[in-house]
């Protein structure tokens, strides 16, 4: 029972005839003209464009070295991440602040700190990249911040050593006045970093520029000859015959560039038919309102965006869209 119940839907399916593909007006209108694609050099979501491997390689720069080694001791290893070298760092770390908190050991700290060993990157280019393109992160671990941070570190060598000699010779706020001298060199890392950001942002965008003016004239020599299909160019007017006639002599003089049909007539011809041969032809055409005794109420007039641009203000009042003349 089964089987024949499928049968018979099988036989009722093949039956059903099928459905014709139904074309509107505008795509049947446009069917014959030829469309030459428009090539976009830059592209985003391609991996071999030119600002996506300019990105890669910045994002590639701010791989730090402890994590690669790792990633390479773990490939090998089945099972959960080890990370070796992240861990001995952490447990260095945890050591060191478990010792006694004498001044040496205090600046020994720092000197490791300020050299930022852990956080090595292959180009040190974090703070270049994340100030010029806008991260919310701060300056990152680049080599100014290891500057920074080493200009630190010998104040603090230099105010202890002076603090010391200043109790020898008793006095104890140091040997020479320091603090003046200290209080300038905290401006000059402030200027050092607000003008390595600055820079930083500049050449970043300088170089983004100019991989987009690359980019621009690429795409001009590639698109060479390219014109905007005409879907996209062309202009309808829909006008009352009285109209025609109070603005005829625009319309003959660009005639050339234009059509004046019949909407009945429309429906039977292509932007092909209607302009792509106009100008092979030695004499004009006779309009649908040159054509003796056949006065209608209404034309439709089928020209370029680029002519209608040109033609009197009153006339534009009367552009239609595509479907209102092609899909009755």
């Amino acid at each position: 029972m089964c089987a024949l119940l499928a049968a018979l839907i099988g036989a009722g399916c093949a039956a059903t005839p099928k459905q014709p593909t139904v074309v509107n007006g505008t795509t049947r209108f446009f069917q014959h003209c030829r469309r030459q694609p428009y090539v976009h050099v830059h592209s985003e979501t391609r991996a071999w464009d030119a600002h996506s491997l300019l990105y890669t390689t910045f994002a590639a720069l701010e791989l730090e070295v402890v994590r690669i080694v790792d990633w390479v001791l773990d490939v090998p290893v089945p099972g959960a991440s080890i990370q070796p070298v992240r861990r001995s760092i952490e447990g260095l770390r945890h050591a060191y602040h478990r010792l006694p908190p004498w001044l040496v050991i205090e600046r020994a700290g720092e000197l490791v700190d300020a050299l930022q060993l852990p956080e090595l990157s292959l180009g040190d280019a974090n703070a270049t990249f994340t100030v010029a393109t806008g991260g919310a992160t701060g300056p990152g671990s680049g080599m100014v911040v290891r500057v920074y941070k080493l200009i630190d570190w010998t104040q603090h060598v230099i105010g202890d050593v002076n603090q010391g000699l200043g109790h020898v010779v008793w006095r104890p706020q140091g040997l020479v006045p320091w603090g003046m001298l200290d209080y300038g060199v905290d401006a000059a890392q402030w200027l050092l970093l607000k003008s390595f950001n600055a820079a930083s942002l500049v050449v970043t965008k300088a170089l983004d520029g100019s991989v987009t003016v690359v980019e621009m004239i690429a795409e001009g020599i590639v698109n060479v000859g390219y014109r905007r299909p005409h879907e996209r160019e062309t202009v309808f007017l829909r006008m009352p015959i009285g109209v025609y006639r109070a603005h005829e002599l625009w319309f003959l003089e660009h005639q050339s560039r234009l059509r004046v049909v019949q909407p009945a007539q429309l429906l039977q011809e292509t932007h092909a038919s209607l302009l792509h041969r106009g100008a092979a032809s030695p004499l004009p055409a006779w309009s649908a309102a040159d054509v003796p005794g056949a006065e209608v109420p209404e034309l439709v007039v089928v020209t370029s965006r680029r002519v209608i641009a040109r033609a009197p203000m009153a006339l534009r009042s009367y552009v239609v869209p595509a479907a209102w003349v092609l899909e009755p």
